[in-house]
């Protein structure tokens, strides 16, 4: 509320100090042509007043534009709020980060000192860690279908996906020091994502190796400090009594939103990605091949180790950084209807502006006076469209709601050209030109990687226009 009457204060403040300045220069021009009755003086005077009151108006209309655009910048805001919340109630971007063997180890540390007399002693302190032992060789392939959540106007883009993958585990354990024991009978299977309510199901996680197999149920969380490793699930793993190649086979069904993305944990991992969503942005790791059509898009990823900064076997206290190489897309929605708006507002001033030319234009061409009243009421229709623009944009789509914005200026400005002059004529004219205003307009909210090319070309166009009917005014005095 403080910001609308902020707003009308400034509004009233701009029109106190336009009217002077527009009482200035008529008083101005009435001294320097008196009451000549020369047509070239008069069509002069009315010119200079004229242009001075479209650069008020201008001025003028930047407030109420101002107000729009903060209006615009305040739903947005509230509309990416909701739509947040939304994914993260159906689940948040999804990393998955694994399959990872953990294999806990004990070791002795070793610390030198001195007793009550003096002489050397040592103390030995069993300590506990865990390996983790990244796969040989890493297969996913993901396959996500899109849908979307409403909630009230508002709607967020989610998907659920049908992951599928295999792993192989081929190691050497490493040479540690002041190694006690390992831990085979508490081995486990971990595999890490960003969040387990997204969890629909896990139809399979089996081992295939000699004398290997999973034992009990799949389990929540992970135990580990890792950070890409620290959310997830885990399955028991026994029979292992040393390095033991193995196979994983896994599929899960998952839910999510925003985007996806994988983890290149093996020494060569091999990624699929296909979805029904035809908008992709490609983040991290870009994929060595892809195919986007309207359909869908489906990408691949062929990683190798090198790409990375950790090694196939680390500590879990190492505090490794696992995301520090990933590849996944995000689900890029093309611009909203409020980045239309935005960018449409961007122009706000300058199609004011160029309204008012074309009045002057009008003016010029078909001989016809309107008066400064009749200007602001255009001005008036003109920074209406935006509102209605941002009203209409949320509940029909951005075409529809600008033909219906748009309407109320190409129309009303016509018809009330027309009341004004007496002339039907005219006020198909102005229609003509306000159709052409709007329709270059639209065309450069649909063009945006030529928006600035057209804009230009319409200034050029719009100067060597005035040029042209203004050509003989030097005739004047």
């Amino acid at each position: 509320m403080g910001d609308i009457i902020f707003g009308l204060l400034a509004l009233v403040l701009l029109a106190g100090l336009g009217f002077g300045a527009f009482v200035l220069v008529k008083m101005g021009l009435k001294r320097m042509y008196g009451h000549s009755d020369d047509p070239i003086h008069q069509a002069r005077s009315s010119l200079i007043l004229k242009s001075t009151l479209a650069v008020m108006l201008c001025l003028l209309a930047i407030v109420p534009l101002t107000m729009v655009r903060d209006m615009t910048t305040e739903r947005e805001g509230l509309y990416k709020n909701v739509v947040y919340e939304m994914g993260h109630t159906w689940g948040s971007k999804q990393q998955l980060a694994g399959p990872v063997l953990v294999l806990p180890y004990q070791y002795v540390v070793i610390t030198k000192g001195t007793n009550r007399d003096g002489e050397p002693r040592e103390t030995r302190t069993l300590m506990r860690d865990e390996l983790l032992i990244l796969p040989k060789q890493l297969n996913i392939d993901a396959k996500l279908t899109h849908d979307f959540r409403d909630r009230g106007i508002y709607r967020s883009l989610v998907y659920r996906s049908n992951i599928t993958g295999q792993a192989k585990f081929d190691f050497d354990l490493p040479q540690m020091p002041n190694l006690e024991a390992y831990d085979f009978e508490s081995a486990r299977l971990v595999f890490g994502l960003s969040a387990n309510k997204s969890i629909d199901t896990v139809e399979n996680f089996d081992v295939s190796g000699e004398g290997l197999e999973p034992q009990d149920s799949l389990q929540s969380g992970t135990g580990l400090a890792t950070p890409a490793l620290s959310r997830g699930f885990h399955r028991p793993l026994a029979g292992m009594t040393g390095a033991t190649p193995f196979t994983l086979d896994f599929k899960m069904q998952l839910r999510g939103s925003q985007g996806i993305s994988f983890l290149p944990l093996g020494e060569s991992s091999v990624f699929e990605l296909t979805t029904d969503w035809p908008h992709p942005s490609f983040n991290g790791i870009l994929p060595t091949a892809r195919n986007i059509d309207e359909q869908g898009f489906s990408a691949s990823w062929d990683i190798t180790h090198l790409s990375r900064n950790y090694p196939q076997i680390f500590r879990d206290s190492s505090g490794k950084n696992l995301d520090e190489a990933n590849a996944g897309t995000q689900l890029f929605e093309p611009a909203t209807h409020y980045g239309k708006i935005d960018r449409a507002m961007k122009y706000g001033l300058l199609f004011v502006a160029l309204t008012f030319i074309v009045l002057l234009m009008f003016e010029l061409g078909q001989g016809q006076r309107l008066s400064p009243l009749q200007y602001m009421m255009v001005g008036a229709a003109m920074t209406l469209f935006y509102l209605l623009l941002l009203a209409l944009s949320e509940h029909l789509s951005f075409a529809i709601a600008y033909m219906a914005a748009a309407s109320v200026p190409v129309l009303s400005i016509p018809a009330y050209v027309a009341s004004a002059t007496g002339s039907r004529n005219k006020g198909v004219v102005m229609l003509a030109m306000l159709l052409g205003l709007y329709a270059l307009l639209f065309s450069i909210l649909r063009l945006e990687d030529y928006a600035l090319l057209m804009g230009s070309g319409l200034l050029v166009a719009v100067l060597l226009t005035l040029m042209y009917l203004t050509r003989r005014q030097s005739e004047a005095g």
